[in-house]
């Protein structure tokens, strides 16, 4: 028993000296303090270490952040980056990969600290650390190229290839976010965003007469496909694409759409409006879930037995796991054209033009283009996406 007491005892003093040795220290982000509820950063004099609060520190980044009690392991979503932190190791995990910190990862007055390199090994930002003065200064927005992107080309997976080219040639850590077109352009009006990537001329026209962008540039495009179950209940295989749709409302029979102003949704409406239609009744199935992506959307469809419209690059890359076809296609108003707009930089003065314009030259370049034209050309057989920038057409007349 007095063997037990005095463990605990040892135990308590070493934690009581541990604790005064760690000096409370200063955070900004973004020339902006962060403020701590309960537990502030610390610099543990013995250790040389600073430890920063998880939560507090990335949620003024504006990443979200989860906490699973039952495995004890944070959770970051940032950007295109997924981070993994389980407590007590000095590993941590960056879209699966292992990236290894200073030291572990600690639970101090019940809040996860990490060690302050966490903020640029696995978030990609700039830190300062000032020892006498115990103040870090941890820079994000000016620190890497930020680009919103329409989320059918993140999925297919073009976004992130171009993205990693440009990062291995230029050293410019390039991140993006997805969401559908309308929301992507929402969001590049606040001027947290260098470029957006998207795909609806009408919304695109708008942010750039609104002073928001700088003009449209065109990057590449593929085509909408009507998909619907193999038996083809409204019989509308080989119809033109009015023609379709007319039939699919007289039938009643249920098709799903994204209803979120997406690229994707924007382009539905013209083609109904077009046709001289207006969709309503049951058998039209406004999604809910229609904001996650054409990806989502698709998969949601083949589960209803339903038809749909979608882009041919979403349905390449699904149709090994879906039974829904392509029934209606090949006419010239299903095409879907993909543009990215640099944000104006006399309308937010914070961006980081430069880095957008030379990311944009290099994916209009010959050698972007290249990379689009073929882009798992060899998996599916038949290309995701075309070329379509000026540098391009020059090439190939």
């Amino acid at each position: 028993m007095k063997r037990i007491i005095m463990l605990v005892v040892m135990f308590c003093l070493m934690f009581t000296a541990s604790a005064l040795a760690m000096d409370p220290a200063t955070v900004m982000m973004d020339n902006q303090p962060v403020k701590f509820t309960d537990q502030a950063a610390v610099y543990d004099n013995d250790k040389d270490l600073v430890l920063i609060p998880l939560r507090a520190v990335c949620e003024a980044a504006g990443a979200e952040v989860k906490w699973d009690a039952t495995a004890q392991n944070a959770q970051v979503k940032f950007m295109n980056k997924l981070v993994q932190i389980p407590v007590n190791s000095n590993q941590v995990t960056v879209n699966k990969k292992t990236v290894d910190l200073k030291a572990n990862t600690v639970i101090i007055n019940n809040r996860t600290m990490v060690p302050m390199e966490f903020m640029q090994q696995a978030l990609g930002c700039k830190l300062t650390w000032n020892k006498e003065q115990k103040s870090l200064v941890i820079s994000d927005r000016n620190a890497k190229l930020k680009m919103a992107s329409t989320i059918g080309p993140i999925d297919a997976g073009i976004v992130g290839t171009l993205a990693n080219k440009f990062e291995e040639k230029n050293g410019v850590n390039v991140e993006f976010l997805g969401a559908g077109t309308g929301k992507a352009i929402e969001m590049s009006k606040s001027g947290d965003y260098d470029l957006v990537l998207v795909h609806a001329k009408v919304l695109e026209e708008k942010f750039v007469a609104d002073g928001y962008g700088t003009e449209r540039i065109a990057v590449m495009y593929n085509d909408f496909v009507i998909v619907g179950p193999p038996s083809d209940p409204a019989g509308i295989k080989g119809m033109s694409i009015s023609d379709a749709l007319k039939k699919i409302m007289d039938n009643e029979v249920k098709f799903i759409s994204r209803g979120d102003n997406s690229g994707t949704h924007v382009k539905e409406m013209e083609l109904w409006k077009e046709a001289g239609l207006k969709p309503e009744g049951d058998w039209y199935v406004v999604w809910e879930g229609g904001p996650k992506g054409n990806s989502a959307t698709l998969k949601y469809t083949d589960e209803q037995n339903a038809y749909t419209m979608m882009d041919r690059a979403t349905y390449l890359s699904l149709k090994k796991d879906i039974a829904l076809i392509p029934l209606v296609e090949g006419e010239e108003s299903l095409l879907n054209f993909i543009s990215v707009i640099p944000i104006n930089p006399e309308k937010f003065s914070g961006i980081n033009h430069t880095w957008a314009m030379d990311f944009i030259n290099f994916i209009t370049s010959e050698e972007g283009q290249i990379i689009i034209r073929d882009f798992k050309k060899d998996i599916y057989g038949e290309p995701m996406f075309f070329p379509n920038s000026e540098t391009w057409k020059s090439l190939s007349k």
